[in-house]
């Protein structure tokens, strides 16, 4: 005669199964997120090669953030994804797989926009104004939504907003932190207390 499980025995099961699930659980979650983090780096790694291959067209000179009608109550008419398209394979580079959506800025106040016939926060950069290409951010991922620098389209450094070292500005949807590129082409993962207390990787000069 067969003999089945006990009530006991049963519950001890899935108090097991319910134990082993707590534990894996988290363990895959981080693997997944990080499997997307590395794909993001990836996309950054595209678009920065976009970034020179321009700047190699323009005189070794990157585009601007954006182009603004000289009525500054206006809508930019053109953004920097919209310069770079041209030299990408494809825009869903554009977009962060950790968030489905437009997910990368453009290092905005010291790269540039154009208004009117005005270069505002800085000019249209060239390779050579840029003292330490190696640890200055021209890209990266942008802030949670309606932080500072959301919406697609720029970053800012920690201080450039808010004038201190406040890691709002910076983002952290990749296990705690986010991806950058670089003016000389590489990517790189930071922190977001990385990211947010080194203000020398949002400027051009070498300090």
């Amino acid at each position: 005669m067969r003999r089945g499980f006990t009530l006991i025995e049963l519950l001890v099961v899935i108090a097991i199964i319910a134990i082993l699930a707590a534990i894996l659980f988290p363990v895959f979650a981080k693997a997944r997120e990080k499997a997307r983090q590395s794909s993001c780096l990836s996309n950054c790694k595209q678009i920065m090669l976009a970034a020179l291959q321009y700047a190699q067209d323009y005189d070794e000179t990157f585009c601007v953030a954006s182009h603004w009608p000289i009525d500054p109550s206006g809508s930019p008419t053109t953004n920097w994804y919209d310069e770079l398209a041209p030299y990408m394979k494809s825009t869903q580079i554009l977009v962060c797989p950790s968030t489905r959506t437009h997910g990368y800025g453009w290092n905005y106040q010291n790269f540039g926009y154009w208004s009117g016939t005005a270069l505002m926060y800085g000019t249209s950069r060239q390779l050579g104004m840029v003292l330490q290409p190696a640890e200055t951010i021209l890209i990266g991922d942008n802030p949670d939504p309606a932080q500072y620098g959301a919406g697609g389209r720029y970053i800012y450094g920690p201080t450039q907003v808010s004038n201190t070292n406040d890691s709002i500005n910076v983002a952290r949807r990749h296990n705690g932190g986010g991806n950058y590129g670089f003016v000389d082409g590489h990517g790189k993962w930071l922190s977001a207390e990385d990211a947010a207390g080194q203000d020398r990787l949002w400027t051009l000069a070498a300090d």
